[in-house]
C-alpha cells in the first residue's frame, strides 16, 4: 500500500457532474495555484508581503476577476464555474481567493449592477484585467463590522 494523497473531488465523482467548460475552470485555477501560488506562498506568509498586484495581473489576464460578470472584459462564467475557481485558489492560499472574491463580488458587482454606465465603462474593464485593485471595508468605531449601525458616508 502506499502513501498517495486522495484527490477529495474522486471521492464524489464530482467530474461526472460537471461540463467541460466547468472543468476547464477548475483545471484553470488547479493550474495557476500549482505555477504562482504553492511555490512561494509560504515566503509571502513570512515576510507579510505577497506580490498582490502581480497576482492580480496574473488572474485578471486569466479572466478570474470578476468572472461571473458579463461585458467590460469580464468573462461571463457561471456561478459554478466561477465558484470552483475559488474552490481551488482558496486551496492554495486563502488570501489569493479572497482577492478574487472581494475584487469580483463585493467591488465590481455593486459598479456593475448599481453603477452608471460611465463609471462602469470606467472601473470594470481595469478591475477585470487586475489592472486595478478594488477594496471592501465594513467596520467603524464603535460599531465594529455592524452595517445597521453604521455612520459613517463617502462621496
Amino acid at each position: 500500500m502506499t502513501n498517495q494523497p486522495i484527490d477529495p473531488a474522486s471521492l464524489y465523482n464530482l467530474d461526472a457532474v460537471l461540463s467541460e467548460p466547468e472543468r476547464q475552470a477548475r483545471e484553470a485555477a488547479q493550474t495557476f495555484v500549482a505555477e504562482f501560488i504553492r511555490p512561494d506562498v509560504t515566503s509571502w506568509y513570512d515576510s507579510g508581503n505577497p506580490p498582490v498586484r502581480d497576482l492580480a495581473k496574473q488572474l485578471g489576464s486569466r479572466g478570474m476577476l470578476g468572472m461571473h460578470l458579463t461585458d467590460y472584459g469580464c468573462a461571463g462564467a457561471t456561478a459554478t464555474e466561477y465558484g470552483l475557481t475559488c474552490l481551488e485558489l482558496e486551496a492554495g492560499d486563502s488570501g489569493i481567493r479572497s482577492l478574487v472574491s472581494v475584487q469580483g463580488s463585493l467591488a465590481m458587482h455593486a459598479i456593475h449592477a448599481y453603477g452608471a454606465e460611465s463609471l462602469r465603462e470606467q472601473w470594470l474593464p481595469g478591475l477585470a484585467a487586475g489592472d486595478l485593485i478594488g477594496s471592501f471595508a465594513l467596520t467603524e468605531p464603535d460599531v465594529g463590522s455592524n452595517p445597521a449601525e453604521m455612520r459613517t458616508t463617502a462621496r
